[in-house]
């Protein structure tokens, strides 16, 4: 049990280490690269206003939301494409971004966490 805490405690840091690396500019292309790679660890996705906020920048042109949300779609297919159960079964969390692709993704992955609970 302390090490499941132990473990889950350095994915919390490191995701919130890792949630506001935006880009320091307007670049379409990091703003893609940025929103596919939230999506690819499973993150939620940013509002145009959270982007905006967050971003520091004060203002952020409608192209780099635009560039922000194609690159988030693209890495949340391949988020959503991958085994739920094993996401489960080995701890990760899961924060409900492929609820309205797969209705079973959620139910998947709540069998892995429970087969990994078993298994303790």
């Amino acid at each position: 049990m302390k090490r499941i805490f132990f473990l889950l405690t350095i994915f919390i840091i490191a995701g919130c280490a890792s949630q506001n690396d935006f880009p320091d500019s307007a670049n379409t292309q990091a703003w893609q690269v940025y929103g596919q790679e939230r999506a690819e660890k499973g993150f939620v996705e940013h509002t145009k206003q959270d982007l905006i906020k967050q971003s520091g920048l004060g203002t952020l042109n409608d192209e780099a939301i635009k560039a922000y949300r194609q690159g988030y779609l693209i890495g949340q297919k391949q988020y959503c494409s991958q085994n739920a159960s094993w996401l489960g079964s080995t701890g990760q969390a899961y924060r409900g971004i492929c609820d309205n692709i797969d209705p079973f993704f959620r139910q998947d992955y709540m069998s892995g966490v429970q087969s990994h609970a078993d298994s303790l």
